[in-house]
């Protein structure tokens, strides 16, 4: 055999051998690369001021891997955050999965508006399908879920006086907090169909031997309002001090009530001046015509009598 055919040979097992090689340094670095996005991830989830508010993973899947990838904003994550934890989800990957839904809904819509604008229309009517369908994939989800969670949170806001006087009753019959809150979980109650939910947690976190003032702080949390992190610092405040129970639920209580009816109060002034603007913009104008109309008439009649 000729020397050609060595050489030849020689720089076939090399470029195999440093094709193995590097397919194995590159898989290895794409691993390495996948672990520390895992552990970036895991750590911004504790990072997050109150990220911990469940352990349980509910379980993403695909929409929440996508939302890893793609997301890096600490102001969305945290408005998503919120988002969620608004509709009932507390757990670390819910931000995650909301921004991967989002993602995944655009291109989706953009790549159906994309299809059937190539199929009937022209290339510019194409281009607006396109775009109009990942403005509709990238928004919608955001503005239905926000939906949702303003209606929930309007529901624990009018829930939340009736638990207070609940819990008032049973306290002042003798009941402890912890027996108070077993007692409104265990008995049906038709007046607390949303913040039963967050009681359950509450019991099975008690139970779970996390501390009353950990659960009362997870509970406070998962409620979503502002008056409910109040009124879990209020009991935190009374069990850790001691103070009486039933004079703080009273004084929480009625300054609770005060502050409905000022927001009561606030929105029919809004409302008067609401109306008051519609009122001049429809109703004056024609109200001025029934009024000035006959004189301007007649006004308008005698000077083309004198005119004549």
């Amino acid at each position: 055999m000729s020397p050609v055919f060595f050489v030849a040979i020689a720089f076939v097992l090399s470029g195999l051998i440093l094709l193995f090689v590097g397919s194995h340094v590159l898989v290895g670095e794409v691993r390495r690369m996948g672990e520390g996005r895992r552990l970036r991830g895991r750590l911004a989830d504790v990072s997050r001021h109150d990220a911990l508010i469940e352990e349980e993973d509910e379980g993403g899947g695909f929409f929440e891997i996508i939302g890893r990838a793609t997301t890096r904003s600490t102001s969305t994550l945290a408005e998503f955050e919120q988002i969620m934890r608004s509709i009932g989800r507390y757990d670390a990957g819910a931000p995650y999965w909301l921004a991967g839904v989002r993602l995944v809904a655009a291109v989706a819509l953009a790549l159906i508006g994309l299809g059937i604008g190539l199929a009937f229309w022209t290339m510019n009517t194409t281009l607006l399908l396109a775009l109009g369908g990942f403005a509709v994939g990238y928004l919608v989800p955001r503005y239905y879920l926000s939906s949702m969670a303003a209606a929930r949170r309007k529901r624990i806001e009018r829930e939340l006086p009736f638990l207070i006087d609940m819990l008032l009753l049973l306290v002042r019959s003798g009941a402890s907090i912890e027996q108070a809150f077993r007692h409104l979980v265990q008995e049906e109650a038709d007046g607390l169909g949303t913040i039963k939910a967050t009681l359950d947690r509450l019991v099975n976190d008690i139970d779970q031997g996390k501390g009353y003032e950990v659960s009362l702080q997870r509970w406070g949390a998962r409620l979503a309002i502002e008056e409910g992190r109040e009124f879990s610092a209020l009991l935190i405040q009374s069990l850790a001090h001691g103070t009486e129970l039933t004079q703080a639920l009273k004084v929480f209580s009625d300054t609770l009530i005060e502050r409905r009816m000022n927001a009561a109060r606030s929105t029919i002034g809004k409302r008067m001046t609401q109306m008051t603007v519609v009122m001049m913009l429809f109703m004056m104008p024609p109200l001025l015509i029934v009024i000035a109309g006959p004189a301007i008439s007649r006004l308008i009649e005698g000077f083309a009598r004198v005119g004549s």
